[in-house]
């Protein structure tokens, strides 16, 4: 099971630490986690083929430390399989992994998110619920009955406001997270889940939106009006680094873009740090990276949601404009590692991560112009092409279906707008509308999804 080098290395009386990492397909990119694990613990890569995009990427972990493979496996035998590695601390940074790594490491003795935690921090109703519980401001949000349960939509149809947002309880990226402006457009919502993410469906909650301030940007304009705080917590005393500003999202609510730091007045930074410490508080977290979002409405900020791990795009950010290493910070504190984290580091410049989305509704790129110009800018890093002529692309599975990113650093706010404006005009993308797949045929003695869209309208027509 273990590679061939010594589980423990030593000099002199020192033991270097291992850290349990459990391995998700869609996490951190590998060669990163074992940059920031140099120097600070050696890597035991927890793998679990059932998540799928894993099988192939095994021989190159066992390359870069040892692997435990717990497919299968509940949390009780998963523990007893990890602890024959000895790792020091155990640690997930993708939100579906949050809960079991939380139950593993509990069985463990291993520091973490307790259970109760890590389940808030992965179902936003169980986040909600502890919220509203700790006084934090936040959407009032309405559970989404399952599709049979016809009586209790036609409820939910008539007690919801307009505009609010539908989103499942368990997703990230904004899969399948829609704005809706009417009950109409609600159904129609709720049907498409039902046709292409049947999973989601019954896992669904309808949230409040949460208001605009006047003059607030929306598509197009140059910054939106909510942010997110990137928090280190410590024995259960949170460390803002950083606050980051965001750009207008894409429909149906796909990031556009961010930066660090936040363009906004020293007033306005203060709240939304001081609801961040607030919601951390509420859900019980004494350790770990986390990402708060907070959108600054006109009666004072709101939480939008917590995620328990690093934002995406964050670390280089705040290395690039901070000095700041934040993934060896999280390996460190999934040990156990106690050090003292500097507030709000000052910073040199706006580093900036810009996500380029075809609109709703094409769903292939035909073509891209201007990438190579793009990528001779002045403080351009890095420019990624993700789907480039002739690919396909589902808007339902959120912000990573964007065509292109692009990574660096602008002098300052202005040169940062002016780099978004070539982002958004010089690269010119081409895209077309595709004709969805008709569904596939169900099971045997599974709903074949027809009564999906009947259900929603007769509720509809019932309210």
């Amino acid at each position: 099971m273990f590679s061939e080098e010594p589980a423990r290395k030593r000099q002199g009386e020192f033991r270097v630490k291992r850290l349990a990492f459990a391995y998700h397909p869609r996490s951190f990119a590998t060669m990163d986690v074992k940059a920031a694990a140099d120097g600070v613990c050696d890597l035991v890569w927890i793998v679990d083929h059932d998540l799928g995009e894993t099988s192939s990427m095994v021989p190159l972990l066992r390359r870069l430390g040892d692997v435990v493979d717990v497919t299968g496996l509940g949390h009780d035998a998963a523990a007893a399989r990890i602890a024959e590695a000895r790792p020091d601390g155990i640690l997930a940074l993708h939100d579906q992994l949050l809960s079991w790594t939380a139950e593993v490491a509990q069985r463990l003795g291993l520091p973490g998110f307790s259970p109760e935690t890590a389940a808030a921090l992965s179902d936003k109703r169980a986040q909600r619920a502890a919220l509203a519980a700790g006084g934090v401001p936040m959407p009032a949000v309405l559970p989404v009955p399952p599709r049979r349960d016809r009586e209790s939509l036609s409820a939910l149809l008539g007690a919801a406001t307009f505009p609010a947002v539908m989103k499942p309880r368990r997703s990230d990226c904004s899969r399948n997270t829609v704005l809706v402006r009417s009950r109409a457009e609600l159904v129609a919502a709720l049907d498409d889940v039902a046709r292409h993410a049947p999973a989601d469906r019954d896992a669904l909650q309808l949230e409040e939106y949460l208001g605009d301030r006047p003059g607030a940007a929306t598509e197009g304009d140059d910054v939106a009006d909510y942010v997110s705080v990137e928090s280190v917590v410590v024995a259960g005393r949170p460390r803002h680094l950083a606050v980051t500003g965001r750009f207008p999202p894409a429909a149906p609510l796909r990031e556009t873009g961010m930066f660090i730091p936040a363009a906004m007045p020293a007033d306005e930074r203060r709240a939304a740090l001081d609801l961040a410490t607030a919601a951390l508080q509420a859900l019980g977290v004494e350790r770990g990276c986390l990402h708060t979002e907070v959108k600054m409405t006109p009666d004072g900020p709101r939480v939008i949601e917590v995620n328990g791990r690093i934002g995406g795009g964050v670390p280089e950010m705040l290395r690039d404009v901070a000095g700041v290493e934040l993934l060896p910070m999280a390996l460190r504190g999934a040990l156990d590692v106690q050090e003292d984290v500097a507030p709000l580091p000052p910073t040199t410049g706006v580093g900036y991560l810009f996500f380029r989305q075809l609109p709703r509704e094409h769903r292939r790129v035909v073509s891209i112009d201007g990438l190579d110009e793009l990528r001779a800018r002045p403080g351009v890093s890095q420019v990624v092409l993700n789907f480039g002529p002739g690919s396909e692309i589902d808007w339902r599975l959120g912000t990573d279906e964007c065509v292109f990113t692009v990574e660096g650093v602008a002098a300052d706010h202005e040169a940062l707008l002016a780099m978004r404006r070539a982002v958004e005009h010089d690269v010119v993308v081409v895209g077309e509308a595709v004709q969805d797949a008709p569904r596939k045929a169900s099971r045997a003695g599974e709903d074949d999804g027809d009564a999906d869209d009947l259900d929603g309208r007769d509720a509809l027509s019932a309210a």
